[in-house]
C-alpha cells in the first residue's frame, strides 16, 4: 500500500512538472520585502583566478520614478530596481554575503535577499564555481528533463535529488568543497574593494567593519566554515571503508567525512574562517564537520539557523541541533513546520509545478517566508547593527510554523 501511494505520488510529481509550466504565462511575484528601504540590484563581476564571477548585489536605493521592478532571469517578478541610484543618507550600512545552495546561483532566493537590502543591507552574492539550475547572468545548464530524472530516480527524496544531478562532480573532487569559502571570502574582498572605489556605486556604501555570512544547504555549509565552525582531523589516513566517495551511496545524515581528505587533515582547523565576519545565519544547512559537537563549541560569534521539519524533503534536523547544543550564546535555531528545503528558493518558486507539488510551497506559504525575513532581519539587526528592536522576535514564535530555541549571553 506505502508503495502504490509512493508510485503515485511520483507520477503525479512528474506530470505536474512536464505539463503546469505551460499554464504559466507570466513570471510569478516573489514575497515583498517588509524594510523601510526601497532595494536596489546590480548585475556586476568580479575576476577571480581563471574566471570571471557574476556576483549580484542587493542595497539600499532610491525609488526610481516610473520604473517597474526587476524581473530575474524573466521567470522571477522581484521588488528591487535594476541599476537604481544608491540611497547614501545613511550609509555606511552592514555587508552581508549570500551564498547559494549546490547547483543553485545568486539570485535563488530573491525574497530573502531583497529583504535584508531593504532592512539596511549591501547583500553581495555570486555564483559559486558549481552552480547549474540557474545563473545570475544566462540560461540554466540543467534542464527541466534532468530534474525530472533525478526525481524519479531518488522517489522524490532530496538527498537522492541532489546526488543523482550532482553527485559525479562532487565524487570526482572527492567532495572537497574548499573552492566554495575561498569564493565566499574573495566576494567580501571585491565589495569593499568596490567600497573603496570612488567610481563604484558602491562607494563608501559598506560598514567594513559590520559583515555577516548567510547561506543556503551547502550555502550554509559554506557560511559555518567562514564562521569558524573548524575541521578537527587525524593527521593520519582513515581507514577505506569510511571514505566511500561512491555517489550512489552518499546520503545527508551519513556525508563523507571530510578527514577523508588528505588535504583537509593536513590543514589549519580554521583554515576556512574570515575573521571579519561578525554573525552566521544558515539555511537549511548540510553540515559535514568532523566531531560537530567539539566543533560548534568552537564557535566565537552569533550563530543563527533556519531550516524545515519535511523529513523527505529538507536536511536532517540531528546536525542542526547538535550545533546548536554545543555552540555557545548567541545561538538561535528556528524549525519551520510543514516547510522543505527548497521554500527559500524563489527559483523553485518560478517553476509552476513546485507551486503545486512543494510542501514548503503547497500551504501557507508567505508565513514561512515571513519567519525567514523577519528572523534574519531581526538577527542581523541585533548582531551587525546594535538595533535591539527586534529582540521580541528573537524570543517568541511569531506564528503557528515556527518553533524556536535561543540562548542569549546571561548577564
Amino acid at each position: 500500500m506505502k508503495q502504490a501511494l509512493k508510485t503515485r505520488a511520483a507520477v503525479l510529481l512528474i506530470f505536474t512538472i512536464l505539463l503546469v509550466p505551460a499554464l504559466a504565462s507570466a513570471a510569478v511575484k516573489a514575497v515583498p520585502p517588509d524594510g523601510p528601504y526601497p532595494a536596489g540590484v546590480r548585475i556586476l563581476t568580479m575576476e577571480y583566478p581563471g574566471k570571471k564571477v557574476p556576483v549580484i548585489v542587493w542595497y539600499p536605493a532610491q525609488k526610481p520614478a516610473g520604473k517597474k521592478p526587476h524581473v530575474y532571469m524573466d521567470k522571477l517578478q522581484g521588488a528591487a530596481y535594476l541599476d537604481a541610484l544608491p540611497e547614501g543618507k545613511d550609509a555606511p550600512y552592514p555587508l552581508i554575503m549570500f551564498s547559494h545552495g549546490m547547483g543553485g546561483c545568486g539570485w535563488q532566493s530573491v525574497f530573502y535577499t531583497e529583504n535584508l537590502a531593504s532592512w539596511g543591507y549591501v547583500v553581495a552574492a555570486p555564483d559559486h564555481d558549481d552552480s547549474a539550475m540557474c545563473h545570475i547572468d544566462r540560461p540554466p545548464d540543467i534542464t527541466t528533463g534532468q530534474i525530472v530524472q533525478a526525481i524519479i530516480k531518488s522517489r522524490g527524496e532530496l538527498t537522492g535529488s541532489v546526488m543523482a544531478l550532482f553527485g559525479d562532480r562532487a565524487s570526482k573532487t572527492g567532495f572537497d568543497f574548499s573552492y566554495r569559502p575561498a569564493e565566499a571570502k574573495a566576494v567580501i574582498d571585491q565589495a569593499l574593494a568596490w567600497n573603496q572605489d570612488p567610481n563604484s556605486f558602491l562607494h563608501g556604501m559598506i560598514a567594513p567593519d559590520k559583515i555577516g555570512v548567510t547561506g543556503h544547504s551547502l550555502g550554509g555549509y559554506t557560511t559555518l566554515m567562514l564562521g569558524g565552525v573548524p575541521f578537527r582531523c587525524d593527521p593520519k589516513p582513515l581507514p577505506a571503508d569510511q571514505c566511500n566517495l561512491d555517489p550512489q551511496k552518499v546520503a545527508l545524515e551519513h556525508p563523507p567525512n571530510p578527514c577523508c581528505l588528505e588535504s583537509v587533515r593536513k590543514m589549519d582547523p580554521y583554515q576556512n574562517r574570515d575573521p571579519r565576519v561578525k554573525a552566521i545565519l544558515a539555511l537549511g544547512p548540510a553540515v559535514f564537520f568532523p566531531d560537530l559537537a567539539t566543533a560548534a563549541a568552537d564557535l566565537k560569534i552569533p550563530v543563527m539557523v533556519i531550516s524545515g521539519d519535511n523529513v523527505k524533503m529538507e536536511v536532517p534536523w540531528q546536525p542542526i541541533q547538535t550545533l546548536y547544543d554545543n555552540a555557545p550564546a548567541p545561538k538561535y535555531a528556528v524549525k519551520l513546520k510543514a516547510t522543505d528545503h527548497l521554500a527559500i528558493s524563489d527559483v523553485a518558486l518560478s517553476i509552476s509545478a513546485a507551486r503545486f507539488v512543494l510542501p514548503g510551497f503547497r500551504s501557507h506559504f508567505p508565513d514561512k517566508a515571513q519567519a525567514y525575513k523577519q528572523y534574519s532581519a531581526a538577527f542581523f539587526n541585533l548582531y551587525l547593527k546594535g538595533d535591539a528592536s527586534g529582540e521580541k522576535i528573537l524570543r517568541a514564535p511569531i506564528n503557528n510554523f515556527v518553533e524556536l530555541q535561543y540562548k542569549e549571553p546571561g548577564p
